[in-house]
């Protein structure tokens, strides 16, 4: 038996509410939208995953558990799980190495159960910081350098910190386009709203259920400074979570003009994310044929070959350059 009692009370005191994901809950429009179905499903396995992550005493039940669930949405659980080991940590009163640190184990993709699905986890990291107080949140976060692949995708916990908060305060985060103040993470302030402003992007592509129109109308009531990195994040959760026909996303891609290199840079990250994880879907190939022109496994070796050779963190954050080279590659 691999869920416990003192799991079943974690469970019942942090678990959201599963009729929290709902569009009708959130507020969002529910006319026309093509994705709706696919997008709550999505945020359903989430949760699903962090009940599964809370309540488990052992890896090996939890991974038995998330991965007897559907490929398609099998990344969502995952993350879901990491942001309640995450809240486990937290929660622990004893000092001993965090179980994301275990769970995610560097350096490979093979090292720990959870660290092929790296880039999910990094985003359920960020989940959990947006429901925990300030103060609290270096206990939340493991040791960089015991986690898989490079330090620079530490910038996802920021995105996954945007994409909750717009998700689930979309009239002030997204309609009212708010600008966050000062946030207590280590790099550039002025950087760290741009990987916010990411996940928010990404969370528009659910708030507007897949509509295109409707996106591309929320994103040009936001500041010109703010569109591309918004356009990156619409792009990644376009190509991840889908929802929608390839007629959608050749409109989508048709209307981004400028921002077409984002687009293709967001669908390099998910294509990535599911490669890795051997959770690619045919919506997965169809997304990656139109906004990269290559299938999800040549998309997704486009960042493993950008990422080699990253510099230091300057002016620039090594993960702002990592994004320009696979711009740079599409544009």
């Amino acid at each position: 038996m691999t869920a416990t009692l003192t799991g079943a009370i974690r469970k019942r005191l942090t678990a959201p509410d599963i009729a929290e994901v709902s569009f009708a809950a959130r507020g969002f429009d529910t006319s026309s939208t093509p994705a709706r179905s696919q997008l709550e499903a999505s945020a359903l396995q989430f949760i699903v995953g962090y009940e599964f992550g809370i309540e488990h005493k052992d890896f090996d039940g939890l991974v038995t558990r998330l991965d007897s669930l559907e490929r398609e949405f099998r990344g969502f659980a995952y993350e879901g799980a990491v942001m309640a080991l995450a809240v486990r940590d937290v929660m622990s009163p004893l000092r001993r190495p965090k179980l994301t640190e275990r769970f995610l184990a560097g350096p490979g993709y093979d090292s720990g159960p959870g660290s092929k699905h790296i880039f999910m986890a990094y985003i359920g990291l960020g989940f959990a910081l947006a429901r925990l107080p300030k103060p609290m949140w270096q206990r939340a976060l493991p040791e960089q350098n015991k986690l898989a692949d490079h330090a620079s995708l530490r910038w996802l916990i920021m995105d996954g910190y945007g994409f909750h908060m717009a998700f689930f305060h979309a009239r002030k985060w997204v309609h009212d386009q708010y600008v966050p103040r000062r946030t207590p993470w280590r790099g550039p302030a002025a950087y760290t709203n741009r990987a916010i402003d990411q996940g928010v992007g990404r969370a528009m592509w659910f708030v507007s259920g897949g509509n295109v129109d409707r996106l591309y109308d929320t994103i040009g009531k936001f500041a010109p400074a703010r569109r591309s990195d918004l356009m990156s994040g619409a792009g990644l959760a376009a190509a991840y979570a889908g929802g929608v026909d390839a007629d959608a996303l050749k409109a989508f891609w048709d209307r981004a003009g400028q921002y077409q290199p984002e687009i293709a840079q967001g669908a390099v990250f998910s294509m990535r994310a599911r490669v890795v994880a051997d959770l690619v879907t045919p919506a997965n190939e169809m997304a990656a044929e139109v906004f990269c022109g290559c299938t999800a496994e040549q998309a997704s070796d486009i960042a493993a070959a950008e990422i080699i050779g990253l510099p230091e963190d300057g002016a620039s954050p090594a993960y702002e350059v990592f994004r320009q080279r696979i711009q740079r590659h599409f544009t």
